[in-house]
């Protein structure tokens, strides 16, 4: 049994940091605008589902980097699936504050986040971050949930700053992704 939410603990680096990527993996690892946008164009069918959507305390290095005196966020896990097959597990921490308790980020639902936040202009991203997580990483128990072959896994994180809100977003490949091809 997999207890939400995931540890995205890793060794995080900015994209010049990183050495021996595959131009695939440069190409989906450090793409700028939607993911979302770019695994739609890659499949006849693109969904999300939600594996836990729940309040939880920032850990001393998400707090610092997204720099609020925010502690509590909304922390919301999904499979992101082309063709019905999970290609990306996604990870959003959500500040929660009175003064946005009507954000609608808090209520996606099984909608996905890149379809509502690169629709603003306002959006603004932080450098891209790269990690690997290695074949023992606690990612792989819900590799091995989802029936996927064992593997090392690449990910990405950024901030996003939407209207004076900031917030995180990590996105990790699964195997078969399209970038391990």
């Amino acid at each position: 049994m997999i207890t939400f939410p995931l540890s995205l603990s890793a060794d995080w680096q900015s994209t010049t940091q990183v050495t021996g990527l595959s131009n695939a993996e440069k190409e989906w690892l450090f793409e700028p605008h939607s993911l979302t946008a770019k695994l739609k164009s890659q499949s006849q069918r693109f969904a999300v589902k939600v594996l836990s959507e729940q309040k939880v305390d920032l850990s001393q290095s998400q707090q610092t980097l997204l720099s609020e005196q925010v502690s509590t966020v909304l922390n919301r896990e999904v499979l992101l699936l082309c063709d019905d097959k999970p290609v990306v597990y996604a990870q959003s921490w959500l500040p929660i504050s009175n003064n946005n308790t009507n954000n609608q980020l808090h209520n996606m639902g099984e909608r996905p986040l890149g379809d509502v936040i690169f629709q603003d202009p306002a959006l603004k991203r932080a450098d891209i971050e790269i990690a690997r997580f290695d074949d023992n990483h606690p990612l792989q128990s819900l590799v091995s949930e989802l029936n996927l072959p064992n593997r090392s896994l690449l990910g990405r994180r950024s901030v996003f700053s939407l209207h004076n809100y900031q917030f995180l977003v990590c996105e990790v490949f699964l195997p078969g992704a399209y970038l391990y091809s």
